[in-house]
């Protein structure tokens, strides 16, 4: 497992903050706005989840990682949410989105569904959270971004590098059941894809924007053309099918030292 460290930032965003802030993309501002007011909700959903597991844990260095996670997603949750203002202040509403979010993972799941099914979906969301950590650092995607948010987005994916055994290993301390951690996975892409999707629909209707034709084409270009993401996240996917795989078999580790902090 690799070294987590709880970094203790404190971002203070400007009000004269670019509305397009990444690189003046309405499709590459609004897909991040729409992980930005998913985030919070979805960070929550994780760290309750190991919280309910953690004191059965074991093994005391997964349970000290586990500690570990909760403050790093604790803190991804509550920076995300400090840039509601600035989004707000431009004048769009997205209280009723985080409200449906807020139905399905604590309404629906976790209070319906059982803590090893729950554990399964976290489990899954982190996998294709990972991915998507990867895939910013490897590209430099965010080198033309506002340099509040380039931070913001970059320390994010350094520590999702970071922690990304831990809530795979705290499925597998409950359960090794392959069948319950591949529904999981296919559960939490459904739930990923949809809130990106959906968030970015809204933000981009509310911009007047969602029929743009050039937002379609940067909309095809990242999804199937050009960074072929949805390919990438197919093929994560399948890693996932594998009955002997674990999230350190991947090593992309390498990636931590590119992000300053």
């Amino acid at each position: 497992m690799s070294k987590i460290e709880v970094r203790r930032l404190n971002f203070d965003f400007s009000a004269n903050t670019e509305k397009y802030w990444f690189n003046q993309s309405v499709f590459k501002t609004h897909l991040f706005n729409s992980i930005t007011i998913s985030a919070p909700e979805i960070e929550k959903y994780l760290i309750l989840n190991v919280k309910k597991r953690i004191n059965f844990l074991d093994n005391p260095q997964l349970k000290q990682q586990a500690q570990a996670f909760i403050c790093q997603e604790g803190q991804h949750s509550y920076q995300h949410t400090k840039f509601w203002n600035n989004l707000r202040a431009s004048g769009y509403k997205f209280d009723t989105f985080i409200r449906w979010g807020q139905t399905i993972l604590f309404d629906i799941l976790e209070r319906q569904m059982s803590l090893n099914f729950n554990l399964a979906i976290a489990a899954g969301i982190e996998h294709l959270t990972t991915l998507i950590a990867e895939f910013a650092l490897e590209t430099d995607l965010f080198a033309e971004a506002e340099p509040e948010l380039k931070q913001l987005f970059e320390w994010h994916a350094l520590e999702e590098l970071e922690h990304k055994t831990v809530l795979y290993d705290v499925l597998q301390n409950a359960t090794n059941n392959y069948l319950l951690r591949q529904v999981g996975m296919f559960v939490a892409h459904i739930l990923i894809l949809l809130f990106l999707n959906l968030g970015l629909a809204i933000l981009l209707y509310q911009d007047r924007k969602l029929f743009d034709r050039k937002v379609w084409q940067e909309f095809i270009e990242f999804w199937l053309t050009k960074d072929k993401f949805l390919y990438k996240a197919l093929f994560n996917a399948r890693d996932y099918l594998r009955k002997d795989f674990h999230p350190s078999q991947n090593d992309n580790l390498f990636l931590i030292d590119k992000v300053k902090v």
